[in-house]
């Protein structure tokens, strides 16, 4: 019998097939550092990482583009024990979506510079939203045994994905709302959509970069 796949495992072929990507890394095993990897990275033993929050660590200097996902050992403890194969809820769906919206940048970043295409961190951000949007409406589909996801239920989620913040300022927050924004603007026409077309939807938003995405909010 064949041991149970990891969720990050689960999480890198469904955000693959999500968006028919290429296997680009093959195991993101040897990508992943925690607390103490991190520390070793930026050489500072008395680090509290934890502080930082889960991030990609991007070194741009040459070829090829180098990259690793922090998960702090906190927050791969919290998964562990409120596993969301087991079921989603409020006890773990902000760490869940922590989890999806990075392993979506490293995928996402990995896909880009295999074509050679350059993404914006706005970008990056609000590909990451819908990314893990899709990925949770699928885990609660599983849990409720429905294909499409209660309005209650979807309102709950949006919540939580969308519409919490941490009330700090600055550039980045600014950055993460504007993607939360976009985020839901585009979710309404893509929910709006025939089943059968959502899916050529998908594969099409993927590729769109952000003035495109501008464009298609606004004229809708």
């Amino acid at each position: 019998m064949n041991p149970p796949r990891s969720l990050v495992d689960v999480l890198k072929s469904m955000i693959e097939r999500t968006y028919g990507l290429p296997a680009v890394i093959g195991e993101l095993a040897p990508f992943i550092v925690g607390d103490q990897g991190y520390r070793m990275f930026y050489a500072e033993p008395d680090l509290e990482p934890e502080d930082a929050g889960a991030r990609i660590l991007v070194r741009d200097m040459g070829k090829p583009l180098r990259a690793a996902l922090y998960c702090p050992d906190a927050l791969v403890r919290h998964l562990e024990t409120f596993n969301p194969l087991k079921g989603l809820g409020d006890v773990n769906i902000e760490a869940f979506a922590v989890l999806v919206e990075e392993i979506d940048h490293i995928l996402t970043l990995a896909s880009r510079a295999s074509e050679r295409r350059p993404i914006s961190l706005l970008e990056l951000e609000h590909h990451a939203n819908i990314t893990k949007y899709l990925a949770v409406m699928h885990f609660l589909g599983k849990q409720t045994g429905r294909r499409r996801v209660a309005e209650p239920l979807r309102q709950w989620a949006r919540h939580h994905l969308f519409e919490r913040y941490s009330g700090k300022q600055g550039a980045d927050e600014a950055r993460y709302r504007e993607a939360a924004r976009l985020a839901c603007r585009y979710l309404r026409i893509l929910e709006a959509l025939a089943p059968e077309d959502r899916r050529a939807e998908i594969l099409t938003f993927h590729r769109r970069t952000i003035p495109e995405i501008l464009r298609l909010v606004q004229n809708n």
